[in-house]
């Protein structure tokens, strides 16, 4: 079983983790390498991408192979290891972006395509970071399905608004996305950390 709290050492070094990146359809996938650098130089020993098709039609799985050669696409890829195996690979799994639908699947254990059946192979948390408008994230269903995620044990990260600006205004246009890279880089890393020692019993 991979164990949630005790990462594989990688190959750069003891206590980094393999992470596998899962990358949604939605309007922040066009910042998608600056992430990938950001975690590529982070937390991560070494880094895999699984797509959606609909992520792969908004950025091609070309254009992120020049920052991440292990990249995999829903249907669209002959030599991927499949589910199962991706799945075994990885200590840690993050979706960046997360879209409201791929929470859906996640939450009520669906396995429509490549992503969602190696969320469900997967044994350890998952780390989502949702992307969608404002609308969409308030609306119940989602947020029943944001709640089963936590009840589940995953971690599933308040999106920030896209135009801060206008955070007063409450424009239910707003789109809702995704903390910086450096900031996201560190709650990947916080996220791999594996707990501390816990502390002694008290004496007597």
């Amino acid at each position: 079983m991979n164990d949630a709290s005790s990462p594989a050492a990688g190959p750069d070094g003891p206590g980094l983790p393999r992470l596998l990146l899962g990358v949604c359809g939605s309007g922040n996938i066009l910042a998608l390498p600056q992430y990938l650098l950001a975690l590529r130089t982070g937390p991560a020993a070494a880094v895999r991408v699984v797509m959606t098709r609909t992520a792969a039609a908004l950025m091609p799985a070309s254009t992120v192979r020049l920052v991440c050669e292990d990249v995999y696409v829903d249907g669209a890829d002959e030599l991927d290891p499949g589910h199962v195996a991706l799945a075994a690979w990885a200590d840690r799994v993050v979706l960046l972006p997360a879209t409201a639908n791929m929470l859906g699947q996640a939450a009520h254990g669906l396995a429509s395509g490549l992503l969602s059946s190696t969320l469900l192979a997967h044994e350890s948390p998952v780390l989502f970071f949702p992307s969608m408008n404002l609308r969409m994230w308030e609306r119940p269903a989602v947020r029943r399905n944001v709640a089963l995620l936590r009840a589940d044990g995953h971690v599933v990260v308040e999106p920030v608004p896209v135009d801060a600006w206008q955070l007063s205004t409450r424009d239910v246009r707003k789109n809702l996305g995704l903390p910086a890279p450096a900031t996201v880089a560190a709650m990947v890393g916080e996220f791999c950390r594996p707990p501390g020692p816990r502390p002694a019993p008290p004496a007597g």
